[in-house]
């Protein structure tokens, strides 16, 4: 994805200028900057739909890889439902 100028506004011609904006962001995403910085990006519901479907896609194939990555000898005999209890259970402890 290319990013260049025209693709981005200020947020305060956004909030001026919303509507504007927010048919630019049906065909291409429009970054937001303040203070020189980017700060966000208003895109389509279908681009943000397919980002989320990606994102999720991108979790469960790490979560499985975890799972099927687990020593193939059992000693605590745990179901493969367990183990990805206890994979979810390490990547959501706060640290």
């Amino acid at each position: 994805m290319d990013i260049n100028i025209k693709s981005m506004v200020s947020s305060t011609a956004l909030s001026r200028s919303f509507g504007k904006y927010l048919k630019v962001a049906k065909e291409t995403p429009v970054f937001i900057i303040k203070n020189n910085e980017v700060t966000g990006v208003l895109l389509n519901i279908d681009t943000y739909k397919e980002l989320v479907e990606a994102y999720e896609l991108m979790q469960d194939t790490k979560l499985a890889r975890e799972v099927f990555e687990q020593p193939t000898v059992n000693p605590l005999e745990k179901d493969v439902f367990e183990v990805m209890r206890e994979v979810e259970a390490r990547d959501n402890v706060p640290g």
